[in-house]
């Protein structure tokens, strides 16, 4: 029985060790992935670009994620087009 009590709580610190790692990574993800938008948007901007709020509602850490992505994505494309014509 202490076998088994001792087994169970090591897995248990392992898997809370392991959780606080992973939600550590996804916000420094978010964090970059951000920092990489508003770096962009301040490009556009310069340009003459209105670049709108990077979040409309409330959302999770990793629905964040995708959005970040979709407007890098959309400021990317606007401006090798706004270089390409140029």
């Amino acid at each position: 029985m202490k076998k088994l009590i001792a087994i169970t709580s090591a897995v248990l610190a392992t898997s809370a060790l392991s959780t606080a790692a992973f939600a550590d990574n996804i916000n420094d993800d978010l964090r970059m992935a951000e920092s990489r938008y508003n770096a962009l948007a301040a490009e556009a901007s310069a340009e003459g670009y209105q670049v709108g709020d990077l979040y409309s509602e409330p959302m999770t850490t990793s629905q964040k994620l995708d959005v970040i992505g979709e407007k890098n994505a959309e400021l990317k494309d606007l401006l090798n087009t706004q270089y390409s014509a140029n």
